[in-house]
């Protein structure tokens, strides 16, 4: 045990110090606050940056105007960015006498653009908007929406009904998302599953690889034949694969505390951020996160370190460790499937297979929270499968640590199972 965990604290300190590490710790919690800090100030910050138009009104109609205003500043209340300031012009005369004018404060940036709403608008199916920036498709919603509700009331009024019976009849609604714990949100719970799934992917698969770098590292340096001098294969196996482990769940600590103080700071923000509202983690899919992490990287680090002691070049480990890298890449690719119904029975038949278990269950966790036998059941046959994965890696790693050269055939692998 003293042999294993000497071998637990070199593999842990060696990429703790590392260069890569730290940066690699300190950038993701930064850009993690870039999303949030950056949207509270740039919301901040466009207050004094508003969108100017122009409305040219060739109508003459006084409630059509008074209506547009009405919804354009609802639609201004609404927004999460910068608003619209507009200004109603009479037109009277001819726009193309207007248009050369327009457009030179276009170009200079005087205005964003102009609206023409013609004497038959009320008639027509199109409105003319110039504008320099034509791709600003939030905003021309807010203008296109402000402008349909106003026309759609005022047609109905010049039918015969009422104002208050036309705003009544056409007024909108919201829908609102309501999740299994009864509680509101705005699509938090798919960002928050996949920005975590995304980090669970990722990290499974970089500490994998680290372990099968490190395994080639040794083995070409001959490293590995001064370590087996003192300890034996499946000893130094073992205490490669917690070591490294151990170096994720340190980046899972750094994370989780960066994320804590991230989502205090947003919350005391809240009311600057509008619509836009900071996912939150319960306590027990943080729990499930990194039990998964846990038994997702044991399995696949124990067949990273299986491949690492089998080959002995950087040629022949990425061909040989493409269909172990399938097998994480597969379940991302049915991601979308487990997205749209998460309890039908090719999800739960998903969640099951042990190598797509960590990512799939883990989704299906976020999403909608399956039923505990299910969960418990995908524990029982990752952890029988890591232990057959480790009894396997164990038998390859003691002959393959040692073994230079040609790359191995299926019947000599056979051959190194049945040694004692």
């Amino acid at each position: 045990m003293d042999k294993i965990l000497a071998i637990i604290r070199r593999e842990y300190v060696t990429r703790v110090r590392s260069k890569g590490f730290i940066i690699g710790t300190v950038l993701s919690p930064l850009l993690m606050m870039s999303f949030v800090l950056v949207p509270i100030f740039m919301t901040r910050g466009n207050s004094s940056d508003a969108l100017k138009l122009i409305v040219l009104d060739q109508t003459g109609d006084a409630q059509l105007i008074t209506r547009v205003d009405q919804l354009l500043n609802e639609e201004n209340a609404r927004a999460d960015q910068y608003t619209v300031n507009y200004e109603v012009v009479p037109l009277s005369e001819s726009l193309e006498s207007h248009m050369p004018a327009l457009n030179e404060r276009i170009k200079q940036n005087q205005i964003a653009g102009y609206l023409v709403l013609p004497h038959d608008v009320l008639n027509r199916d199109k409105i003319s908007f110039h504008a320099k920036n034509v791709s600003d498709f939030a905003n021309r919603r807010r203008i296109e929406n402000a402008l349909n509700s106003a026309i759609t009331e005022r047609r109905l009024a010049m039918a015969g009904i009422s104002s208050d019976q036309v705003r009544s009849l056409t007024r909108e609604i919201d829908l609102e998302l309501v999740n299994q714990r009864g509680e509101s949100e705005r699509g938090q719970t798919f960002v928050l599953a996949y920005a975590l799934l995304m980090i669970l992917y990722i990290t499974i698969l970089v500490y994998g690889m680290m372990v099968l770098r490190g395994v080639i590292e040794e083995k070409q340096s001959r490293i590995v034949e001064v370590l087996l001098s003192s300890v034996k294969p499946f000893q130094l196996m073992m205490g490669k694969l917690l070591g490294i482990g151990l170096v994720g769940l340190t980046q899972y600590a750094v994370w989780a505390a960066s994320a804590f103080l991230l989502s205090g700071f947003a919350a005391a923000n809240m009311s600057t951020m509008g619509s836009f509202q900071v996912p939150r983690v319960s306590a027990m899919v943080m729990i499930f996160f990194v039990v998964y992490f846990l038994l997702g990287y044991f399995l696949f680090a124990t067949l990273y370190a299986m491949i690492g002691a089998i080959v002995s070049s950087d040629e022949d480990a990425q061909q040989m460790q493409m269909p172990i890298t399938m097998l994480l890449v597969m379940p991302m690719i049915f991601s979308s499937v487990v997205l749209r119904n998460p309890n039908s029975t090719l999800s739960m038949a998903l969640s099951l297979f042990p190598f797509f278990t960590p990512v799939i269950m883990f989704m299906r966790i976020c999403l909608s929270q399956p039923p505990a036998w299910q969960i418990g059941l995908s524990l029982i046959l990752m952890i029988g499968t890591i232990l057959g994965a480790v009894w396997l890696a164990g038998k390859i790693y003691r002959v393959g640590i040692l073994m230079y050269g040609k790359r191995p055939t299926l019947p000599e692998l056979a051959r190194w199972l049945k040694y004692s």
